[in-house]
């Protein structure tokens, strides 16, 4: 299977990316071409048991993903979370902070996580990412990120 996402804004490839897999059979692979080098998807990949493959072609980089015999799905790396969040830090996971304050999707999207709007990307990207991940994959700066952590504070504060 092959997958072109030059020229697409984040998070869009890794949205991409983790439908595509949950596609694959074991022993199959996934070839994604792109304009950077999927520094924030590798480690996530390898951590889910897929054999990952990443080359410079010119200008452009192939990432090849092998589904293994271990590989597990990307969606299900954060286990289902109670709804007790003790703080909300960047390393606060999304999913998990969605489940413990419903109302923080509002405040998401607005400041930029539009994607999350969608329901299947927040069963699926949600889970996998952190606050400081988002950050990175959307390219918010970080005195909007500062403004938008103090907003996500302000729902700890109503509970």
């Amino acid at each position: 299977m092959m997958l072109d996402v030059r020229g697409l804004q984040p998070p869009q490839p890794a949205v991409m990316i983790i439908q595509s897999l949950g596609k694959l059979q074991v022993g199959e692979t996934l070839e994604v071409i792109g304009d950077k080098p999927f520094v924030d998807m590798l480690g996530k990949l390898e951590e889910a048991g897929y054999r990952v493959e990443l080359k410079e072609v010119g200008g452009a980089f192939v990432l090849r993903i092998t589904k293994t015999e271990n590989s597990k799905e990307l969606t299900m790396e954060v286990k289902e979370c109670d709804d007790k969040l003790d703080e909300i830090t960047e390393e606060t996971n999304v999913g998990k902070l969605l489940k413990a304050y419903p109302e923080s999707l509002k405040i998401l999207v607005k400041y930029g996580f539009s994607p999350l709007e969608n329901p299947e990307m927040r069963k699926t990207l949600a889970r996998t990412i952190t606050l400081r991940d988002a950050k990175r994959l959307i390219g918010m700066s970080d005195e909007k990120f500062k403004e938008m952590m103090e907003e996500l504070k302000g729902l700890e504060k109503k509970k």
